[in-house]
């Protein structure tokens, strides 16, 4: 009996074919064809990560990423084409144990081990200060690339950073510039003295620099975020390609990802006019190593983009978690999984390069080892409730990993389970804060911030009843809350600690600098103020858990807060 046919498997031969039968063509008439292969913001998921999709109605937990999958995956790709172009979209460090163990180090490591060929800088490559990162340059053997950073008045860092790489692939050459959003002095620690300029005025220089070299192939490798990296291919003549990162973008085809339950922002890649009329290229991979991008693009002698075709990857593990029980090989529910990854045509099953395995493992060991250790002692027990349990120091460990931030708002439903009276592991602090959230940094006036808990309000009163005390976790704001009042006039006496540290009204016009987990910061428990604010937002990369650990190891010793930041009124 024969096999059945698999349409993703059949796309990717079909491209594959398509791609053979350009650059046959391409060789006879003098066009020009080269392979990009790219990622950005991994934030140190060395590791696979549980990710939740949503298969025919049911959730499926399925492991995805791990730098061991993407060299299988990188590999697979280089016998198709030896030369492929591969670069990092910035954002490499900061987000998970390896970052906080090891300071960064095995990260670039294992980029050496995947062939990166260059990088450029995320805002998060500066949260550890300049200090740290001369030593991660030195350790990658791939060049780090910046046109609008000035490192002039870092002396250790001036002479290690270019503002583009001219390589040559397939027998011409390809300048990748790098470019890093100007707000990361207000979305990491410190910067020290380095200055970051304007990045459309610095990428426009560097391309009339290129274009008098006679290159006329551009790449911009931007750490910006996909609406700046839009705007930027429509200001500047000369770039073909815009390789993106910082937003997290997932791009792709909706048709198909929601087989998945996962709602790409875009299409992949997506298609401009530049400033001169020409055809751009904008794309971004999503995060953590779950999405590898591969476009194939064939140029005209005048470097012009004349046609393109694209095979990205999400990398998935083979075990799979079901309605909360394990899926076991060979079974009805595990086939149709496997199926249903099949037509997505882009998610597919990846099998562990076993060296990186290896390579990993000694680390792997030692993050385990950690999750077990304890980082403070709880002196009562701290049951979740109102202004009580793990809740509000979670809203105060937020406000202390980003010290810029006025105000943090943790939902109810972050936190999952109480903390009883003894010895707090690290282990515990993920059973309490499980999702792997990271902090968003997001600018509120006062009537978005009113609004927002309103809305909360009201989601919790719909979830729970009208007689619930579930209420969110808050740190550097107080309020009051009527429940039986009308949506709108719930929330009362909304008042901000001030820097003495007394607390006074919020003003509705005046703007504050809010911190928010990623959950909250996608509208979920009815933050759809936030979501669609319109005003300065950053994904910090810090992970939720992680600042809870490093808050609780520097207390030391635990107690329920004092403080009443939310007051229940009595019904009129």
């Amino acid at each position: 009996m024969p096999s059945p046919c698999h349409p993703g498997r059949s796309l990717r031969l079909l491209l594959l074919l398509l791609w053979l039968l350009l650059a046959a063509c391409s060789s006879q008439s003098g066009r020009y064809q080269f392979t990009l292969v790219h990622m950005n913001d991994t934030h140190s998921h060395l590791e696979p990560v549980a990710v939740t999709l949503t298969m025919q109605g049911e959730t499926v937990t399925a492991q995805l990423g791990g730098f061991a999958r993407l060299k299988t995956v990188i590999d697979q790709m280089r016998t198709e084409d030896r030369e492929l172009l591969f670069l990092h979209g910035g954002d490499v460090v900061q987000g998970t144990l390896y970052f906080t163990l090891f300071n960064g180090l095995p990260e670039f490591d294992f980029l050496n081990l995947l062939g990166l060929d260059a990088m450029t800088f995320g805002n998060h490559e500066f949260d550890r200060g300049p200090a740290a990162i001369p030593a991660w340059i030195k350790r990658s053997r791939f060049p780090w690339l910046s046109a609008n950073i000035d490192f002039s008045a870092e002396p250790a860092l001036a002479g290690l950073v270019k503002p583009y790489l001219i390589k040559e692939i397939h027998g011409e050459k390809i300048a990748i510039i790098g470019v890093t959003t100007e707000t990361t002095p207000q979305t990491t620690m410190q910067v020290g003295s380095i200055v970051f300029n304007n990045a459309v005025e610095s990428v426009r220089k560097q391309v009339t620099a290129l274009e008098a070299q006679g290159i006329n192939k551009i790449i911009v490798l931007s750490h910006l975020g996909y609406q700046q990296d839009r705007e930027l291919a429509e200001k500047v003549a000369g770039v073909d390609i815009v390789v993106g990162g910082h937003s997290h973008t997932l791009m792709g085809d909706t048709s198909l990802l929601s087989k998945i339950g996962l709602l790409p922002e875009t299409v992949y890649p997506t298609e401009l006019k530049g400033a001169d009329g020409k055809r751009v290229l904008v794309l971004q991979a999503w995060q953590w190593g779950h999405f590898l991008g591969r476009l194939q693009a064939r140029f005209t002698p005048d470097g012009e983009i004349e046609q393109y075709s694209h095979s990205a990857v999400i990398p998935v593990g083979s075990s799979f978690v079901r309605n909360d029980q394990a899926v076991q090989p060979g079974t009805p529910a595990y086939q149709a999984i496997t199926a249903t990854l099949e037509h997505t045509g882009i998610a597919r099953i990846v099998a562990e390069d076993p060296q990186m395995v290896a390579a990993l493992a000694p680390y792997a060991q030692k993050v385990a080892a950690y999750r077990t250790v304890a980082i403070a002692t709880a002196a009562e027990d701290l049951v979740r409730g109102l202004n009580r349990g793990p809740g509000p120091l979670a809203a105060d460990s937020m406000l202390a990993a980003v010290p810029r931030a006025q105000v943090a708002i943790l939902n109810y439903g972050g936190i999952r389970r109480d903390l009883l009276r003894g010895k707090i592991s690290a282990g515990d602090l993920l059973e309490v804060m499980p999702f792997n959230n990271s902090l968003v940094l997001v600018d509120l006036t006062g009537a978005e911030l009113l609004k927002s808990l309103e809305d909360t309000v009201a989601f919790m009163l719909v979830k729970f009843g009208s007689d619930t005390m579930n209420m969110p976790f808050v740190s550097g704001i107080r309020f009051s809350v009527q429940t039986s009042a009308p949506y709108g006039s719930r929330i009362e006496h909304l008042q901000i600690r001030s820097d003495s540290g007394g607390f006074t009204p919020i003003v509705p016009t005046q703007r504050y600098r809010v911190v928010v987990n990623s959950f909250v910061a996608e509208g979920g428990d009815g933050f759809g103020v936030i979501k669609s604010a319109t005003g300065f937002k950053s994904d910090t990369g810090i992970i939720d858990s992680d600042s809870m650990q490093d808050y609780l190891q520097k207390l030391g010793t635990i107690r329920n807060t004092a403080e009443q930041r939310i007051s229940m009124l009595p019904a009129n």
